[in-house]
């Protein structure tokens, strides 16, 4: 049978990829009615934010009964990766017009421009994660350095693992059937990395 550190990780890693397969399919159905509540300039940070609160919730699932203060780790997932989603597209963006004058479109740059603009949004919204969830590891000693780069490096080879999946086997992103590879693929690659550090919680109690 798997032993209890490997059924914590599987269980990580699949309820991470539900969650930011669910965060990010959210955003997109609701960024339309959602901007005409807030308006445009809040609809980014909203939707980001979202985005971590669900991904939050779903890794919250695990921690609930191995970390005490595990109410936070939703809160500090939402306000996290909601800074670090709007940052790493506002830096791509600038640093796309920087580079070519217009405005930066992802579905209309090649796959492996695409490819790098996302791990830059991945990498960036890994650190901003990774910082904010420490917090709330500070427990446990030795844990908050380990898993701000394991954050970093998780989502950064998610975003990157989504695109190319979706542009060599689904055609793009643009269609159904892209989108959906691009967040699966994304979300079992962040929760796999993310994974890798949970045997340092405590096992008191089933998650």
């Amino acid at each position: 049978m798997p032993s209890t550190d490997t059924r914590l990780r599987l269980r990580w890693t699949l309820l991470s990829a539900l969650g930011l397969a669910l965060g990010l399919v959210a955003a997109l159905v609701l960024g339309a009615p959602i901007e005409a509540v807030v308006g445009m300039m809040l609809v980014t940070p909203v939707l980001t934010g979202l985005v971590g609160a669900v991904l939050g919730t779903s890794q919250w699932v695990v921690l609930r009964r191995r970390i005490a203060n595990a109410r936070w780790w939703i809160p500090a997932s939402a306000a996290g990766l909601g800074i670090g989603l709007a940052g790493g597209v506002v830096l791509v963006e600038q640093v796309g017009r920087a580079l070519t004058g217009g405005q930066v479109h992802v579905g209309s740059l090649d796959s492996a421009t695409r490819a790098l603009s996302l791990t830059v949004v991945g990498l960036v919204s890994g650190v901003c994660l990774g910082a904010a969830q420490r917090l709330v590891l500070r427990p446990f000693p030795g844990m908050g350095r380990r898993w701000l780069w394991m954050s970093t490096a998780g989502l950064g080879a998610a975003l990157l693992a989504g695109s190319l999946t979706a542009d060599l086997i689904f055609g793009g992103l643009a269609g159904p059937a892209g989108l959906i590879g691009f967040v699966l693929v994304a979300g079992l690659v962040a929760g796999a990395v993310t994974s890798m550090p949970l045997a340092r919680l405590s096992t008191a109690g089933a998650a």
